[in-house]
């Protein structure tokens, strides 16, 4: 009897000792928000501990430096973004409904706001520090595209899908979905980025990527007319 008290009040410490998150992860955080903000050079590790209400050299015991605390940050909305893998149960689906579900669920992390703020901010950054330009595109753009290339190239494998250049087929399609909305949004002008918004919009560039525009019957009426 005389030891149940004493279990209650450690179960009650370690559940203290659970509560407090973790100093790297409000670091990042704080990060996070200033990068956006100001970008990379416009922040330094001074203005992020203050931001995260800790020392500077608690950052530096999380992160070694600043471009590894920026690389971070590009990991974590890269992987906000990112979509994925397609589950190989799906290969025997439509692909235009699996590219539906795929497309639409991307469009609405890339549209983001404070993701397109990034978007911008890191293109800005990237003309005085290219580095910060090529985690991005090695990030977000380029392992988006490798989703989408592993279920085409599998696809074509498979018979059911054919390809002109299977190499650039994913960028292809990346780029028809996004269609001009993602330059708008760069550009800080106004857009309609609603669900059902990014449903038309995927469903129309799934459908052109996949079966074209030209009415080839007619082609072939006029060629034999011809």
């Amino acid at each position: 009897m005389k030891h149940k008290p004493h279990r209650s009040v450690s179960v009650a410490k370690q559940k203290k000792r659970r509560t407090p998150p973790r100093k790297n992860a409000i670091v990042l955080a704080a990060a996070e928000q200033a990068f956006i903000e100001f970008g990379y050079a416009g922040v330094s590790v001074d203005e992020i501990a203050e931001r995260a209400g800790v020392s500077k050299r608690t950052v530096y015991s999380n992160f070694a430096s600043k471009q590894v605390l920026y690389e971070e940050v590009v990991k974590k909305l890269c992987g906000e973004v990112v979509p994925t893998e397609i589950d190989p149960k799906t290969l025997h689906e439509d692909p235009e409904k699996v590219l539906l579900k795929v497309s639409v669920a991307f469009l609405e992390a890339l549209y983001l706001p404070r993701q397109i703020a990034f978007f911008q901010t890191a293109v800005a950054d990237s003309r005085q520090m290219p580095e910060a330009g090529k985690m991005v595109f090695e990030g977000p753009v380029t392992r988006t595209q490798n989703v989408f290339d592993h279920y085409f190239r599998t696809q074509a494998q498979r018979g059911v899908l054919e390809f002109p250049n299977i190499d650039i087929a994913a960028s292809q399609f990346v780029a028809i979905l996004k269609t001009n909305l993602h330059v708008c949004l760069m550009l800080s002008h106004a857009a309609d980025v609603s669900h059902a918004a990014l449903q038309d919009i995927a469903r129309s560039s799934i459908h052109i990527f996949l079966y074209g525009t030209l009415k080839r019957k007619a082609s072939r009426g006029r060629a034999a007319d011809s």
